[in-house]
């Protein structure tokens, strides 16, 4: 349940997820693998993007669609579409899209700055209306929420209106809390899909308690 990459507990950088499929980087450690494999319950794909290993950052995903930046390279983009998935390379200069999207099978947000027709092509991929707006200040609305079909956890710091217009735009009630010790950055901190959870190695019991409230493990 509690793990790092390398050393990192900031795994969700690194480790994008669905109902499916995990993608992770391509020298990702066997005890991470078989982790996903038992908790997430996925299948695992390991690639890069523009061989870079922030997959987590540079890739948002549902149960349809997958968001790629525009340095993704073409075998990359030919692994994924081969998943059945539904993929769409960004265009916008906004193209960390694991941070700039958080989005379930029912709705998702957006960050604000992300030009119009980007969004709806974003938004057709993924195949949910997006909603632009900020958490708790930050427009980078994919590393401050995490979202399943049945719940979310967004920054420690988000407002009753964030909660309210994340509840609205995700269809799921959800809470709000940190991981990794503090941090309100929680898109970071764990990747999450309806199986179930991995967190970072820095998160307290407290934190994944609140995590599993938001996601709606806890009845």
């Amino acid at each position: 349940m509690k793990t790092s990459y390398f050393g990192s507990p900031w795994i969700g950088m690194y480790i994008k997820t669905n109902d499916r499929f995990t993608v992770m980087p391509v020298d990702t450690m066997a005890k991470v693998e078989d982790m996903v494999r038992e908790r997430l319950k996925t299948e695992v794909i390991k690639l890069g993007v523009a061989d870079s290993n922030l997959l987590g950052v540079y890739i948002a995903m549902n149960s349809s669609g997958v968001i790629l930046p525009n340095v993704a390279r073409a075998a990359e983009i030919s692994t994924l579409k081969k998943l059945g998935l539904n993929v769409y390379v960004s265009k916008d200069n906004h193209n960390a899209n694991g941070n700039n999207i958080a989005a379930n099978d029912k709705g998702g947000v957006i960050n604000p700055y992300v030009g119009s027709d980007e969004a709806k092509a974003i938004a057709d991929a993924l195949g949910v209306e997006l909603v632009p707006m900020g958490i708790a200040g930050f427009t980078t609305v994919g590393s401050a929420c995490i979202a399943t079909n049945s719940g979310f956890l967004a920054h420690f710091k988000s407002s009753d209106d964030d909660l309210r217009m994340l509840k609205d735009a995700l269809k799921v009630d959800g809470s709000k809390g940190t991981l990794n010790t503090g941090t309100g950055f929680v898109g970071y901190g764990a990747v999450v899909n309806k199986n179930g959870y991995i967190v970072g190695e820095d998160s307290t019991a407290f934190e994944i308690g609140r995590l599993e409230e938001g996601l709606g493990l806890i009845k």
